[in-house]
């Protein structure tokens, strides 16, 4: 008799196997965001961003007066720009705003190719350019990118003055003058 108990328990577990069921659902979330318009341009380092140039006398009587410290490359240009969805790029300009390069003296900048950790699309250099009171490109083609903040961060600014024509110099003493950069629209 103890064998045919042991029968009937094994077939009451196979007659009530055990269900297990989930529900699968799906949902959905709206996400949105807004980045706005940005367009931002910095010369580093901030705390002296001033340079200077002398000019020297010529060593012998008769000679023409000579550059001292002729090129300054201290100055790094930073910018991070978000275009509008009608825009395809930007320009960097630069020219003398206050103050004007006394005659006979003539002021270059020329910005290096972007150096640093930035993304997205940074500008490329103009060369070489002359500063006067009209507004020149150092920066152009400039996208959605930022290139990172302070010195060895976006493009390296050499700065060099020349004598041009030393007959048309101004008079002895000291001359300033202020280089206004500005980030536009194309």
């Amino acid at each position: 008799m103890g064998k045919i108990g042991l029968k009937y328990c094994n077939w009451l577990f196979v007659l009530f196997p055990l269900f297990v069921s989930g529900q699968w659902e799906n949902g959905q979330v709206s996400v949105s965001f807004s980045l706005p318009e940005v367009a931002l341009v910095d010369i580093e380092p901030d705390d002296d961003n001033s340079i200077q140039f002398t000019i020297l006398p010529g060593t012998e009587s008769g000679e023409k007066p000579e550059v001292g410290n002729a090129s300054n490359n201290s100055l790094w240009l930073n910018y991070s720009s978000a275009l509008p969805a009608n825009l395809s790029s930007r320009s960097i300009t630069a020219e003398v705003s206050q103050g004007v390069v006394p005659p006979g003296i003539q002021l270059f900048l020329e910005a290096s190719h972007f150096q640093g950790n930035g993304r997205g699309i940074r500008g490329q250099s103009s060369g070489k350019i002359e500063l006067t009171g009209s507004p020149r490109p150092v920066i152009s083609g400039i996208g959605n990118c930022y290139t990172g903040d302070g010195i060895n961060s976006g493009h390296q600014l050499t700065f060099s003055i020349a004598i041009d024509d030393a007959a048309e110099m101004g008079s002895a003493g000291e001359h300033n003058f202020v280089i206004l950069y500005t980030l536009t629209d194309n």
